[in-house]
C-alpha cells in the first residue's frame, strides 16, 4: 500500500529529509521560476496587441472608424477656488478639434482646423482671434485625433513602441510612447483588466523649453457604441493631484452635425459660443 504524498508505508520520501532550510531554498526557486514566466509573458505582449485589445474593449473598430464627430460638455474645476467655468468642445475627423470655456461672459476658444491653430482669450484681455504658434498648436492637434495617437499610429506618421509595464495608482498598467511625427511624443498607460487608456503624458517642446502634461482618464461612459472618458484631470508631471485641473463632462454626443465654419479661423469676429453648434 502507499500514498502518492508519502511512499511505501513507512518508507521516507526525499521530501521527508529535506530539512526546513531545503524547503525553503526550494520555495524560493519555485517562486522565482514563477515570476520569472510571467515576465516572459508579459514581455510578449506587443505594442500592437495592445492597441487591438483597447480598440475591441472601447467598441471595437467598426464602433470607433463609425464615430464621426464627437461633442462633450461639462464643467472645468480648480482645486480650491469656486469657480463656474463651463466647457464645450468638439472633435470632427479627419483631424479638427474646438473647445470653449465660458466664465462670467467671457469665452476662450481654443481650435485645431486640421493644419493651423487659432484662440480668442478674453481672459489675457484679447478679444480677437489670432493665430496660434506652431508650438502652442501641439496639443491641440493631439487633442483632435479621435483614435488617439496610438491607433493606426504608422498609417499617422508616428512611431510607436512598447515601454513594458508600470505601476499607476496600484495598477499595474501596460505603457505605449508614441514618437509624435510632428515632434514631442505622447505616453500612454493601459489598464490589463479594462484595456481602457488611464494616463497620458505629452511631452512636447514648445518655444525652446520642454514640457510634459500628465492626464489622468476616468469615467468612461458609451457614446455611440464607443467608451469616452468623462472625467480628466491634467497638469505638470509629478504635480500633487490637488493641485490639478479636472474637466467633469456632464453630456456627450456622437456624431453631431458640426457648422462647416466652426474651426475656421474667424474672418471677422468669433463664431456663436456652443462649440460649433
Amino acid at each position: 500500500m502507499s500514498d502518492f504524498r508519502t511512499g511505501p508505508v513507512g518508507k521516507p520520501t526525499e521530501a521527508d529529509k529535506r530539512t526546513p532550510a531545503m524547503r525553503n531554498r526550494i520555495h524560493r526557486v519555485a517562486l522565482l521560476l514563477f515570476l520569472l514566466g510571467a515576465f516572459r509573458n508579459a514581455a510578449a505582449v506587443t505594442a500592437d496587441e495592445i492597441v487591438a485589445k483597447n480598440v475591441e474593449a472601447r467598441g471595437g473598430a467598426a464602433a470607433l472608424a463609425s464615430l464621426n464627430s464627437l461633442r462633450r460638455s461639462g464643467r472645468f474645476v480648480l482645486p480650491g477656488q469656486n469657480l463656474l467655468v463651463t466647457l464645450s468642445e468638439v472633435k470632427e475627423r479627419p483631424g479638427r478639434f474646438r473647445q470653449e470655456a465660458t466664465y462670467q461672459g467671457l469665452t476662450q476658444i481654443q481650435a485645431w482646423d486640421g493644419e493651423k491653430g487659432w484662440q480668442i482669450q478674453p481672459f489675457e484681455g484679447r478679444k480677437e482671434p489670432s493665430m496660434m504658434s506652431e508650438d502652442d498648436a501641439k496639443p491641440f492637434r493631439l487633442a483632435a485625433d479621435l483614435d488617439g495617437a496610438f491607433v493606426n499610429s504608422k498609417a499617422k506618421g508616428h512611431t510607436l513602441e512598447y515601454l513594458g509595464t508600470e505601476d499607476v495608482d496600484g495598477t499595474l498598467a501596460h505603457k505605449l510612447r508614441v514618437r509624435l511625427k510632428w515632434g514631442g511624443d505622447v505616453t500612454v498607460w493601459i489598464d490589463p483588466d479594462t484595456w481602457m487608456v488611464i494616463r497620458d503624458l505629452q511631452t512636447l517642446t514648445v518655444r525652446g523649453a520642454e514640457q510634459e502634461i500628465e492626464t489622468g482618464y476616468g469615467d468612461y461612459e458609451k457614446v455611440g457604441g464607443v467608451f469616452v472618458p468623462m472625467s480628466e484631470e491634467r497638469g505638470p508631471r509629478n504635480s500633487p493631484p490637488a493641485s490639478r485641473g479636472k474637466s467633469i463632462y456632464e453630456k456627450a454626443e456622437a456624431n453631431v452635425a458640426v457648422a462647416a465654419d466652426a474651426f475656421a479661423f474667424p474672418a471677422k469676429a468669433a463664431a456663436p459660443v456652443g462649440a460649433g453648434r
